[in-house]
């Protein structure tokens, strides 16, 4: 199996997120993308051109090396998000928001890019350094 990773660019989160990858799948057999925010550029993206970048990337990607699994990875405490004004009252508030984003972003893409993809979503939570449960 080949996955396509997509997640946010905050080296804090990077290790960790590299040997889940590594473990799960295995040396060379994933694609590891970030950006700024990850699933923003999905969901609420600063410039419509980001969504669409996003898209070149995975839609090119599945040329290079079919994939089976995508992946997409939100994370506590994100940059992005505070940059955009989305702020929180709670731990548990802000992972409920990024799961809702993720669920909007695995239905957009099963649309643009096929409804039979395997999208997962996994929320990383960045003080702790571990995946949450969602």
């Amino acid at each position: 199996q080949f996955a396509y990773v997509y997640t946010c660019y905050d080296p804090a989160i990077r290790d960790e997120i590299i040997r889940y990858c590594e473990k799960r799948f295995g040396n060379k057999n994933y694609f590891l993308d970030a950006d700024p925010g990850a699933v923003k550029n999905l969901t609420s993206p600063h410039a419509a051109t980001d969504t669409d970048f996003v898209l070149y990337k995975m839609q090119l990607a599945a040329k290079v090396h079919s994939y089976t699994h995508l992946l997409l990875i939100n994370h506590s405490l994100c940059g992005a998000y505070r940059d955009a004004g989305i702020t929180f009252t709670d731990s548990q508030a802000e992972q409920e928001y990024h799961k809702n984003q993720m669920q909007l972003a695995v239905d957009f893409l099963k649309e643009k890019i096929s409804p039979e993809i395997q999208v997962e979503i996994h929320y990383f939570l960045k003080q702790e350094q571990r995946f949450a449960q969602l």
